[in-house]
């Protein structure tokens, strides 16, 4: 199962940040004594706080992602629909040999990935997953719903430290930080550009590039991430083309009554 390894990599790297992160619908970081422009951040804030309450309801597109895991190179391609109240198909292929690697389905809290030539089923559950089972480190499921859905992470229980212009024009580097991570957000024009957060014992960092914003109504997503973890040795492109935001989607739902003869069923929770 390493290819599917390699893609769950993939739809988990948001959550390499593991708990330290949590998109919060209507909340912001707290604000202490905050060095550089304290206006700015308040407004820099207040600017990533409406991204995270208007992240897409649905999400239709399709995508390719490359990169390297551990040394090891690989490509894949697929599309995927999303339905924030509780569903979402992904369906990936090998991009060199076509084969179907991984169909991978939410139903409110049920979890199913089906590895097509494995002839294996892993059913799981949305408030107990282990992710570490999947992705071979620790992570957390619910940052899954933030950078490839739309939505900004940031630290939890945080505060504001600082807040100083950048190298460009009209850009600033708003600091937050918690007990464990300091995490910076670089701004051009009141829009996140760059992440990067640090773990400030170990020093591990992981970077994230945001481009090509879209938008819809209030919606917003961006449909280039670059996700750089230098310590795992983890690097990502994903490419989203043909994005639909907000529009009327029907989410299929795995069907258990139709597993193929031959398949392995496990039920990990």
């Amino acid at each position: 199962m390493k290819t599917g390894r390699l893609l769950v990599i993939f739809l988990m790297a948001a959550s390499l940040l593991s708990c330290s992160t949590s998109p919060r619908k209507g909340k912001t970081a707290g604000q202490g004594t905050v060095s550089g422009d304290p206006s700015a951040a308040e407004r820099l804030m207040a600017a990533v706080v409406e991204i995270n309450d208007n992240a897409p309801v649905t999400i239709s597109t399709s995508f390719t992602a490359d990169g390297i895991s551990n040394g090891q190179k690989f490509k894949i391609e697929g599309t995927a629909l999303f339905d924030r109240k509780g569903y979402y198909r992904i369906a990936v292929v090998d991009y060199v040999f076509r084969s179907r690697i991984l169909e991978a389905y939410r139903d409110m809290d049920s979890l199913y990935f089906n590895y097509p030539a494995e002839k294996k089923l892993l059913i799981d559950n949305v408030n107990s997953i282990d992710l570490y089972r999947y992705t071979g480190f620790q992570t957390d499921f619910a940052l899954m719903h933030t950078l490839l859905t739309g939505g900004i992470p940031l630290l939890r229980d945080s505060v504001i430290t600082k807040c100083v212009a950048g190298s460009e024009t009209d850009s600033f580097n708003l600091v937050l930080e918690n007990g464990d991570y300091m995490e910076n957000i670089y701004f051009r024009k009141n829009v996140p550009e760059r992440i990067m957060i640090i773990h400030k014992v170990t020093k591990d960092k992981m970077e994230i590039y945001l481009k090509s914003r879209v938008t819809r109504d209030k919606s917003s997503f961006f449909k280039s991430i670059r996700i750089v973890a230098p310590e795992k040795n983890i690097s990502v492109n994903i490419k989203f083309s043909s994005t639909t935001l907000n529009g009327k989607i029907r989410a299929e739902k795995f069907k258990p009554g139709k597993i193929k003869k031959g398949v392995t069923v496990i039920r990990v929770n």
